[in-house]
């Protein structure tokens, strides 16, 4: 069985980390299926109707106000009516490393990603402040690059 550390990876937006997030989730391809049976069926079949929804993505982590160039450029899109493309998705990052390899996940062409929720926050008495955000995939698929 094959497994994948969460030690090296990261988010980002265009060529910037953005600083302090630790988990991401993606939700996949929601199919969409309507019943296709008639009377007498004893087993129910279905048939692929409409268009498939790409997904969300979320990712989370710890707040930090001055990741100029990723947390706070994130939540500065709220006005933003557009989608973007240049969010990334690491599952390994190997900068700095001998024999580096790199293996993420974006949105393939002609798509892109809308953020559907900003600017999220939460402290506790001892802790410290997290955030995080939500996005919507559009016109196409998440792919895989590696």
């Amino acid at each position: 069985m094959s497994r994948k550390s969460g030690r090296t990876a990261r988010v980002m937006y265009g060529a910037n980390t953005i600083a302090g997030i630790g988990e991401f989730t993606m939700s996949g391809v929601d199919v969409k299926l309507e019943e296709d049976d008639a009377f007498g069926d004893t087993i129910l079949s279905f048939m692929r109707v409409g268009s498939d929804n790409a997904g969300t993505i979320s990712f989370s982590g710890n707040y930090d106000p001055d990741d100029t160039n990723g947390q706070v450029s994130l939540n500065g899109l709220y006005a933003t009516t557009i989608g973007f493309t240049n969010l990334y998705f690491y599952d390994q990052y190997g900068a700095g490393q001998a024999g580096a390899t790199y293996s993420f996940w974006r949105v393939a062409s002609g798509g892109s990603i809308f953020l559907t929720k900003f600017k999220d926050f939460g402290i506790q008495k001892n802790g410290i402040g997290k955030t995080s955000f939500t996005a919507q995939v559009s016109g196409a698929v998440m792919e895989w690059v590696s």
